[in-house]
């Protein structure tokens, strides 16, 4: 219900290394045919050429594709539920506060190694149409890292996979964070007796340079980039998925007062979608 109505925007696609490849501009509406049962999205988007592209799609409560769930505030998070090193993987992942969203679509393509390496991030940055007055610029600087240096401590709302996906309900639970200038991140997340933690560093002081490097204690760890992006988005994703290693795929958003929301996907090491939590805390 929360993300009905027209939002105007664009694809921004950044490659694996932070490199902005293209700017689609767009108009997405979603209206509500047969209220609490039947919704239509369309999508016009504005090709390099000038022409108008438009795709319209019908679909039912909760969602547009299997497995999409949605939070109070209007988050909302759909994906691959299970990780295969012969196919693509990937997630859409949207944040959104009052009259602004930011939407981001990860994706993966499969290795001859039997791995998965990050191929593209996509941020779509919206702000709503109110009335009849236009949606104005979504203006936002792009993200430093010194905005996401220091501890935060926040509250999660989790979304587990054992839970019926049409009604979503929702436990609470602790985050914390720490990026230290020295370039040591750690994040965890405790829900009831369930804890999600994440420990990484990098060879040095974290610089200013659009994608930041982590590894883990040992080789055998899996690494993860950190993506700072515009309109004070970034997102924290392994930039390669391999067998046996659990991982996490993470998106956030900061406002310039340093309040930050957080939305997180967990996958076991059996590389299974095992649940989602949307985290706000502050930096």
């Amino acid at each position: 219900q929360k993300n009905i109505g027209e939002w105007h925007g664009a694809f921004v696609q950044f490659s694996p290394t932070g490199q902005q490849v293209k700017v689609t501009p767009s108009v997405l509406t979603l209206k509500e045919s047969e209220p609490g049962k039947t919704m239509v999205l369309t999508l016009e988007r504005t090709t390099p050429a000038g022409e108008t592209d438009i795709t319209r799609q019908t679909f039912h409560y909760p969602g547009p594709a299997p497995y999409v769930l949605f939070f109070e505030s209007g988050a909302f998070a759909q994906g691959t539920p299970q990780w295969s090193a012969f196919g693509r993987f990937g997630a859409e992942m949207s944040l959104k506060v009052g009259d602004k969203r930011v939407r981001y679509v990860v994706m993966y393509e499969a290795t001859q190694q039997y791995t998965s390496q990050l191929k593209y991030v996509t941020l779509i940055g919206e702000i709503q149409k109110q009335g009849t007055t236009d949606g104005t610029a979504f203006d936002a600087d792009a993200l430093t890292i010194s905005q996401l240096l220091g501890d935060s401590a926040g509250c999660s709302s989790v979304i587990r996979a054992t839970e019926p996906l049409t009604t979503a309900p929702t436990i609470t639970g602790t985050s914390q964070w720490t990026l230290s200038a020295e370039g040591a991140l750690t994040c965890k997340e405790v829900v009831g007796d369930r804890e999600q933690s994440l420990t990484l560093v990098t060879d040095g002081p974290p610089t200013s340079d659009p994608v930041i490097s982590f590894h883990g204690a040992t080789e055998a760890d899996l690494t993860y980039q950190l993506m700072l992006l515009p309109k004070g988005g970034y997102c924290l994703l392994p930039t390669e998925i391999r067998k046996e290693k659990s991982f996490r795929i993470e998106v956030g958003w900061r406002s310039p007062a340093g309040d930050r929301t957080r939305l997180v996907r967990y996958y076991d090491a059996r590389g299974v979608w095992m649940e989602s939590a949307l985290i706000k805390d502050h930096i």
